[in-house]
């Protein structure tokens, strides 16, 4: 059984790039990815155990309850090893194996946001995996969780326009999206803050592990990729290096400094960036 490489990372900070960039390398993020990058299956899984905490991808706070609770955590792993060991996974790997992905080979992982708050379930069940961290500046990060939440809000409500008139109490499940806190600056930059707090506190007990600043992949990439490769212990050519390297965009790093609004929110935000390492 081989050990996957796990990203962990909170929303809109770069996990989407790190994953695409291990791809590239010959990690096998899966075989049913989004245009994130993201493995559906996984993110099944994920959804799962933070609906059986009482948490929400943008309130990950109650995944720690139910982290801390043995009794908990024995019954969580028990239904998500069999569904890695069930011929479901097959959505992940793309082939029929034995044991599900525990008879993986080979380099092998998946991205996604809740992987951080969720990490203490994945290392219980791989207690030897990579886990690679990639951290964004908070600013950034809040800026693009509110541009994501204006575009997807429009189509909620549209939806419930639609929702309203058929309104039944019986099936009166909520169909707008819960993805209010980040319509603001302020809230998207408590939701960076509040899981980067959780990552960086379950993190303190993982030796094995290797972060990756976000804007330091871009603005000097070969030395970030090489660092990652090193890590995962994989051997790149020097021409397959180059052409990752060229991809890399440098000019989204600190892309905030450009904006006045931004700048200023840094600005009136500093302790809070600063205590993340900004």
């Amino acid at each position: 059984m081989a050990n996957p490489v796990l990203v962990v990372g909170m929303h809109r900070s770069g996990t989407s790039l790190v994953s695409r960039i291990l791809d590239d390398c010959g990690v096998m993020m899966g075989k049913d990815l989004q245009e994130d990058h993201e493995s559906l299956f996984f993110i099944g899984l994920n959804e799962w155990i933070y609906e059986n905490a009482g948490a929400s991808w943008e309130r990950p706070g109650a995944l720690s309850e139910l982290t801390t609770l043995p009794v908990a955590m024995e019954a969580i792993e028990e239904y998500v090893r069999k569904r890695l060991s069930s011929r479901s996974s097959r959505k992940y790997s793309g082939k029929p194996l034995k044991n599900g992905l525990f008879s993986m080979e080979g380099r092998w992982g998946w991205k996604d946001p809740r992987n951080g708050p969720s990490l203490p379930l994945w290392r219980s069940i791989w207690p030897d995996m990579k886990v690679i961290h990639v951290i964004r500046h908070g600013a950034d990060v809040a800026a693009s969780l509110r541009m994501r939440n204006s575009t997807h809000w429009e189509g909620d409500v549209s939806r419930f326009k639609k929702w309203l008139p058929t309104y039944s109490w019986r099936s009166s499940k909520s169909p707008i999206m819960r993805g209010q806190r980040s319509s603001t600056l302020e809230g998207a930059l408590s939701f960076w803050s509040e899981q980067l707090e959780m990552e960086s506190e379950i993190l303190a007990s993982v030796e094995d592990k290797h972060v990756v600043r976000y804007e330091e992949l871009l603005l000097s990439p070969r030395d970030s990729i090489t660092k990652i490769l090193e890590y995962i212990s994989i051997e790149l050519t020097e021409e397959s290096l180059s052409s990752i390297e060229e991809r890399i965009n440098p000019s989204r790093a600190f892309a905030f400094k450009n904006d006045p609004e931004l700048l200023e929110f840094a600005e009136k935000n500093a302790e809070t960036l600063e205590k993340h390492g900004y």
